[in-house]
């Protein structure tokens, strides 16, 4: 609408006919007249999803279904004294038709002589009234955005999204061109090869001829260089961390170091030392602290050697690479006294240079073998205590220190980055910035904020380039075309903080509170994003309402995450650790192995410190690498089987069997299938394929009666079904023993069957009460609500089930029941789609039979609700 008065009042309407409509409301409110049609913009190939009016350029912005946005200027046919456009006489004409989106244009506003559009594609794409594109940035890690907003003085953007998060960006957009700094042209083969920024911001270029220029940040005339002749033909160039020194590795083993000297009017470079640190040519050289280097020669040898101030220097130790096509070091790092190196092979090597003679060459005490690929490991950093190694697979990669064995690391997890290639990180005022190129740009990724700050089209990372910090501005020099380009960039968004936090881009598929650390309580969801989340809730103080906070997100699964179970290692009461292994499985018929470690620590909230294990990955018909194809033999000696989707997992973990996890998992195929995992070997492997009707297994329970252990498994035919699992799980554990890993059959026929529901049965819930009577609770696609009280008994060594007593309704939901959880004592919870969350008390009469009623009803926001967990919390 525009207008500020009735009179003056227009509408605009964008229709699924592909039309925007323009026509003013009636001033006679008593009339029934139709309003004409003003004007009818013709020219969108799809549904119009918004359209605005910007009084002060007389422009009409409008998104599409057709991943567009259209710019329609408004002409008058006669020049106004007023503010107020005669649209009878207007005149509206396109302008401009601006692509970037890759989906559907939800919004846009226009700001500041700017135009923001957001879309399905979880792009914020910034435009010039012209239509030139600006900016783009990537939000809400892939969720649709639904909604934006800008502050009132222009300088923030509010965006929400599909994810749950509210995040603010900044307004304004970086439109300068990178400066190109001048080298002298006195030959053709004055060519740059390496540039590099020093701590006062001086940056160094050093050509093919062997002369390094020096320049201040904000001039591109030379105002110093040096001849290096040893260098001209070969060279390696490496800035120390604190960018004071530069360090210079020639062809015939010679180092020459040079540290920058400030005066107060001048700069300059002032050579420390020059000196023979290796009998043979150095491949690589690297910075391990500001007074440490590290350098490689030919057959992999490794010299760590420390310097002063005055030149002297002093050969800490020495290593060596095990052999490999290219034997050299592209990154290397201190990590709790251990030397970590990674070589152009794609492994990492561990030396323990602590203890030993300094004449001893020194072999890896550990090797990890291609953690990147097979292109090589580009940089190594460490993060809340974690050693973190990047790749040019678009990986983080997560390792600690091995408390057992303190000279190897242990495995955590991994990361997936925005991007193809991952060249460094820099640590800025607590956030961790990460450095890559995505094709032919190069990308500034926040780590902490999983936020994407800096896109800048700069040709790729094989040349040389390096980028800093400089007084708020992110400098990034490269070169591009035998040219160097400077490019500054504000990072006012690193002081933006997240208004709320997200959860899954996708839909939530399975939740289950794990643990309780002083009040914290954490738990672990998975859903259609293909991740495993790790949060926690807590509160500050009794007064403050309760804050969700994220600890983690991990990658692994190949589909969705349909179902999760969790185990505690530790039975040990300890309210400041915990250690828990979690089951998750779905989709690709693919279960995965976490160990998750948790700590308290007194530092600010959320006081949790998180360790995941990414122990171990099984899919049911093996990886698709090592499948045979149907191109590689002429017939086929197997049947290929479609990959099934697990529904739900129980992690049997007995106190008195502390070595061995069982993994029941239902499927969608029929099969209910036993897995067993060794938690001193990480060895997962399948032992039980037992499948007795042709229906999908939604859910699944096991518990003990007695000596028995008792399967329950509830099918899309709304059935439940009783089986004895005693003499199978007790083969399960003697072959386990044995180291025989070889299938058991089961064949058995359930004991008892259970008619419930018409349909499917989504959720239950189970409670044992006194005299081996059990209360079950069931919710199902029929809106059914099943409470029933039933007793296992057993006559001559033949179980049986009979119900005594049952209480159903189908008239508390108006949808399928997806969550059912009992409360209390007396108590019973139940969620449906209907987004209804209802308790009720249940209660016996006088004559044994069961009946509930219904305490309170309260309207839940959460569309499509999967399911509820339910616990108990103190006030």
């Amino acid at each position: 609408m525009s207008g500020t008065f009735q009179e003056d009042l227009v509408i605009f309407s964008g229709t699924v006919f592909q039309e925007i409509l323009i026509w003013k409301i009636d001033d006679n409110l008593d009339s029934n007249k139709s309003v004409p049609v003003l004007h009818r913009l013709i020219g969108h190939k799809g549904v119009i999803f918004s359209v605005i009016f910007d009084p002060y350029s007389h422009l009409i912005c409008s998104t599409s279904d057709d991943r567009t946005v259209r710019l329609w200027k408004v002409i008058e046919s006669e020049s106004c004294e007023s503010n107020n456009i005669n649209w009878q006489a207007a005149t509206v004409v396109l302008v401009k038709t601006m692509y970037a989106h890759t989906a559907r244009v939800w919004r846009a506003i226009i700001r500041n002589d700017i135009v923001i559009t957001i879309g399905e594609d979880s792009l914020v794409c910034t435009w010039s009234l012209s239509g030139n594109l600006l900016n783009k940035v990537y939000a809400h890690h892939g969720a649709p955005i639904w909604s934006i907003d800008m502050c009132k003085d222009n300088k923030n953007i509010f965006t929400g999204g599909a994810d749950g998060a509210v995040c603010v960006w900044p307004s304004t957009c970086c439109t300068n061109n990178p400066k190109i700094i001048s080298l002298p042209n006195d030959n053709m083969h004055n060519i740059p090869k390496y540039v590099s920024y020093l701590n006062s911001g001086t940056i160094l270029i050093f050509n093919e001829k062997g002369t390094l220029f020096c320049y201040n940040k904000n001039e591109t005339i030379s105002k110093d260089s040096l001849y290096l002749d040893r260098y001209c033909s070969y060279c390696i160039m490496q800035v120390s961390p604190c960018r004071f020194f530069v360090a210079f590795a020639s062809r015939d083993g010679y180092v020459t170091l040079y540290k920058e000297i400030i005066n107060t009017n001048t700069k300059h470079l002032h050579q420390v030392l020059e000196e023979r640190i290796m009998e043979s040519q150095i491949f690589s050289l690297q910075w391990l602290r500001d007074d440490t280097l590290i350098v490689c020669g030919a057959n992999g040898l490794l010299k760590i050697f420390h310097f002063t101030i005055n030149g002297a220097t002093h050969v800490e130790a020495q290593c060596t690479l095990p052999p490999s096509r290219e034997r050299w070091l592209t990154a290397a790092t201190i990590y709790e006294e251990l030397l970590v190196c990674g070589d152009r092979a794609g492994n990492v090597y561990i030396f323990e240079i602590k203890n030993g003679s300094e004449g001893l060459v020194k072999k890896p005490s550990q090797t990890l073998i291609k953690v990147h690929g097979k292109i090589g490991i580009q940089s190594f950093d460490v993060l809340e205590g974690k050693l973190m190694t990047a790749g040019r697979d678009g990986m983080l990669r997560f390792y600690e220190l091995n408390k057992e064995n303190r000279n190897s690391l242990l495995t955590l997890h991994r990361k997936k980055m925005p991007m193809d290639w991952i060249s460094g990180t820099l640590k800025v005022d607590g956030a961790l910035l990460v450095f890559g190129f995505k094709e032919v740009e190069f990308i500034i990724y926040n780590l902490q904020q999983e936020r994407l700050l800096i896109r800048v089209s700069c040709g790729g990372g094989h040349r040389s380039w390096d980028c800093v910090m400089l007084n708020k501005m992110a400098s990034f020099a490269y070169i591009r075309n035998k040219q160097v380009y400077v490019f500054n960039y504000p990072l006012r968004s690193l002081k933006l903080p997240i208004l709320q936090n997200g959860f899954h881009v996708k839909e939530t598929c399975c939740l289950q509170r794990i643990s309780s650390l002083h009040a914290q309580d954490i738990f672990v969801s998975g859903g259609e994003d293909c991740t495993l989340r790790v949060s926690c809730i807590f509160q500050i103080s009794r007064s403050d309402s309760c804050t969700f906070h994220n600890l983690g997100v991990f990658d692994g699964h190949l589909s969705g995450v349909k179902c999760i179970s969790a185990v505690k290692l530790n039975h040990e009461v300890d309210k400041s650790s915990s250690r828990h292994l979690v089951f998750s499985g779905g989709g690709r018929a693919q279960l995965k192995v976490w160990q998750m470690n948790l700590k308290y620590n007194e530092k600010a909230p959320p006081s949790v410190e998180l360790s995941c294990f990414d122990v171990k990955s099984h899919m049911l018909y093996g990886q698709d690498q090592y499948r045979k194809k149907s191109w590689q033999e002429t017939e086929q000696s197997y049947i290929v089987e479609p990959e099934t989707r697990y529904m739900d997992i129980y992690a049997y973990y007995p106190s008195e069997g502390p070595k061995y996890v069982l993994i029941f998992v239902a499927c969608a195929d029929g099969y209910l299938r036993i897995f067993i995992y060794d938690i001193e070997t990480s060895d997962i492997y399948l032992k039980v394929s037992t499948k007795y009707v042709d229906r999908c297994i939604l859910k699944m329970h096991v518990f003990s009666y007695e000596c028995k252990i008792i399967v329950l498994t509830m099918t899309t035919d709304g059935l439940l079904r009783f089986f004895d699992f005693t003499d199978v799980i007790a083969r399960i554990y003697e072959d386990a023993n044995m180291g025989n890993q070889n299938i058991v059959n089961f064949n058995d026929a359930p004991f008892a069957e259970l008619s419930l529901h018409q349909s499917g049965i989504n959720s239950y819930d189970l409670k044992s009460t006194e005299g081996n009577r059990y209360l079950l609770t069931t919710g199902g696609d029929d809106n059914l609500l099943n409470l029933l009280c039933f007793q296992i008994s057993e006559t001559d060594e033949i179980l049986s089930v009979v119900i005594l007593s049952k209480w159903s309704t189908m008239s508390i939901h108006c949808a399928q029941i997806a969550g059912l959880k009992f409360k209390g004592k007396d108590q019973i919870c139940s969620v449906g789609t209907d987004q209804q969350v209802t308790i009720y008390s249940y209660s016996w009469s006088s004559n044994g039979a069961l009946s509930a009623k219904v305490l309170s009803e309260v309207f839940t926001s959460v569309t499509d609700v999967q399911g509820m967990d339910l616990w108990s919390h103190d006030k």
